[in-house]
């Protein structure tokens, strides 16, 4: 993740803050960037959903659930959460707050910035389709994630 306007790495007190719907609000016009066979490909956040278990009824985490998919939920902050949706939809989270604490975002929608043309190539559309990145499983297609990178740091450049 970096901060607008630039590629700096959010720092892990950033991740750590106890208020996942303050962090979902701060996160707006950061950037969302992935490197893959040497492609950059990013975009500003534009739309996030907070969500704070275990009293939160929608997380994965509600009512304190844990299972081998949601375990990273429950890890120190600063690292992400990417799970299937309908088996076919990779979803990615930032996970926040302290260890045990499963607290995380829902990354919705990005505004496409770098590596245009390899989203569109990875979506099978139209660099100019302003559907590129307008949904959570949308904008991780483009972005190239995938399940594999759940529990990876936030903080690595």
């Amino acid at each position: 993740m970096a901060k607008k306007g630039s590629r700096d790495v959010l720092d892990k007190s950033f991740y750590l803050q106890d208020n996942v719907i303050e962090i979902s609000k701060q996160l707006l016009g950061k950037y969302l960037c992935t490197e893959f066979d040497g492609v950059l490909t990013s975009g500003m956040i534009v739309e996030t959903e907070a969500y704070r278990a275990p009293e939160d009824r929608a997380s994965h985490a509600w009512n304190g659930r844990k299972t081998a998919r949601n375990a990273v939920m429950y890890e120190e902050g600063g690292i992400c959460y990417v799970y299937a949706c309908y088996g076919m939809h990779a979803l990615f989270n930032v996970i926040t707050n302290k260890k045990d604490i499963p607290h995380g975002i829902l990354i919705r929608a990005i505004e496409p910035c770098e590596g245009i043309d390899k989203m569109a190539e990875r979506r099978k559309m139209a660099p100019s389709n302003r559907a590129l990145t307008s949904g959570p499983g949308k904008l991780s297609q483009a972005l190239g994630i995938t399940t594999r990178h759940s529990g990876l740091c936030l903080q690595s450049p």
